[in-house]
């Protein structure tokens, strides 16, 4: 425990134009998690055609 409270008062800073790169990637990663979970949601509920439920 700490260790653990020991590296979270470390404190990390970034320079701007890493921190906007870091900012950037996430928001994408973000909206390509967000796609393929409604992708499979749909698949699970049988909304997309051609697809068939695996239950």
């Amino acid at each position: 425990m700490k260790k653990a409270k020991e590296l979270y008062q470390k404190k990390v800073r970034f320079q701007d134009d890493v921190k906007e790169t870091i900012i950037d990637n996430s928001k994408k990663e973000i909206r390509s998690f967000d796609a393929e979970v409604n992708y499979q949601l749909r698949k699970a509920y049988g909304l997309l055609e051609g697809v068939t439920n695996a239950q």
